[in-house]
């Protein structure tokens, strides 16, 4: 396995979903190599988390900064009364931790005939694992945001912002119009990038982040 950190001062020039985007946008990537297992990618998750905090460290204290995890869940059941039941959070628990994921909203959203629920929750530095291992997961399914401390908490703020943009077709988050548009509000996003012998994560930022 190799890892190691790269900088872009223009990440339009390196991916082309966005290509349309300001040039003002920076990428921030952890870059796991050659991880030939699934014990490696496993483990380059742990890594790259460690590595991004780190680089956050080195631009100011971590107690600057404040962390939300962006999710959207389809209904996965056959009937629509459990789902509703179950809506966001209470499903995600049946398979992860969350307990330290605080100010939780999850509200309804349909795409066509389809039901799903997007939500937030904000979280701690200490479970910044636990959210990478999230965003991994599923692209469509999870984002992560970050703020710097100095702004007040304002989950449904920043849910407002997605649901303004909408889902896309398939029901999934609308990760390229959230990169365009949480980054020039002075926030960062975090996403993962994935090939068969390559995982990234991906920090969007701009001057005003920092």
């Amino acid at each position: 396995m190799k890892t190691y950190l790269e900088e872009h001062s223009d990440a339009t020039r390196v991916y082309p979903w966005l290509a349309d985007a300001s040039s003002s946008i920076r990428c921030l990537c952890v870059v796991g190599e050659m991880l030939l297992f699934p014990e490696d990618i496993v483990q380059f998750k742990q890594i790259s988390s460690e590595m991004f905090r780190e680089e956050l460290k080195q631009k100011h204290t971590l107690s600057t900064y404040r962390f939300y995890v962006v999710v959207c869940v389809g209904n996965k059941f056959h009937s629509k009364r459990i789902f509703d039941y179950y809506k966001l959070w209470r499903l995600l628990e049946r398979e992860e931790t969350l307990d330290r994921f605080t100010s939780r909203i999850e509200l309804p959203v349909q795409v066509g005939e389809e039901p799903y629920y997007v939500g937030i929750a904000e979280f701690g530095i200490e479970q910044l694992t636990t959210a990478i291992e999230m965003i991994s997961d599923s692209l469509a399914m999870y984002t992560i945001i970050c703020a710097n401390r100095d702004r007040p908490s304002h989950c449904q703020e920043l849910l407002d912002q997605v649901l303004d943009i909408g889902l896309t077709e398939s029901g999934g988050l609308p990760v390229v119009e959230m990169v365009t548009t949480v980054t020039a509000q002075g926030y960062a996003i975090c996403t993962w990038g994935s090939s068969s012998e390559e995982q990234e994560l991906q920090c969007f930022y701009t001057a005003a982040f920092l």
